[in-house]
């Protein structure tokens, strides 16, 4: 399908826009590989991708990174969805390797307003990562910046996008441009995460204040 920017398509039920084309996401992808194939001369970075909106923006990223690097992933999930209380967060799937000393360059498929990216800055540093550089394909204008963006692919304001890696109920992945989305049957927005409303069950919040430590030091440091 040739699409240009602005064109309106249907996804499933929803309307939808596509604000970014295919060949506008592969040259400025290039362009942020080359930024930091110049930035990161002489180092060999872990490449960390967030899961699972940064797998395929990882995938191209890399390919247009001219140095040796290394490769790995990254998934927090709070403790419950149904509390916002930004501490609920815990590693789901760890780091393979050690970071410690190392350049990493976290790559997200999209900045959220959470407090996500936070924990992972504080689980870096605290295992004792030498640089950190923060790059993210998309930068809404809601975007959490208290840990700085030093690369990124495109602004936008509130819209809700998928393709390219970002999902609606893990569809819409495999997208080769990004798309704005209307949805027939919005759902409820908790702090980033996409939930139909209902009331929390009384066993959730339970087991959320029975949880395991909640803060990224707890985790056993690697050496």
């Amino acid at each position: 399908m040739d699409l240009s920017q602005g064109d309106a398509i249907r996804l499933g039920s929803n309307d939808a826009k596509v604000l970014f084309t295919e060949t506008q996401i592969q040259d400025r992808v290039a362009a942020v590989g080359a930024s930091l194939s110049q930035k990161l001369q002489g180092e060999c970075p872990i490449f960390i991708g967030i899961l699972h909106g940064a797998v395929v923006f990882l995938s191209d990223l890399v390919r247009h990174f001219s140095g040796q690097h290394e490769i790995d992933f990254l998934k927090v999930s709070r403790y419950s969805p149904y509390h916002a209380d930004p501490s609920e967060i815990r590693v789901v799937l760890d780091l393979r390797q050690s970071v410690r000393d190392r350049c990493v360059v976290v790559v997200e498929g999209i900045r959220a307003h959470g407090a996500k990216i936070e924990y992972i800055d504080r689980f870096l540093r605290l295992h004792d990562a030498r640089r950190i550089e923060y790059c993210a394909m998309i930068v809404p204008s809601s975007a959490n910046l208290a840990v700085p963006i030093h690369e990124s692919g495109f602004s936008i304001d509130r819209e809700f996008v998928v393709g390219y890696g970002m999902d609606f109920s893990e569809q819409y992945r495999n997208l080769s441009f990004i798309s704005a989305i209307q949805l027939a049957d919005p759902p409820t927005r908790i702090k980033g995460s996409l939930m139909k409303s209902m009331e929390p069950p009384e066993t959730s919040a339970c087991c959320a204040r029975r949880g395991a430590a909640r803060d990224p030091s707890s985790a056993a440091a690697r050496s």
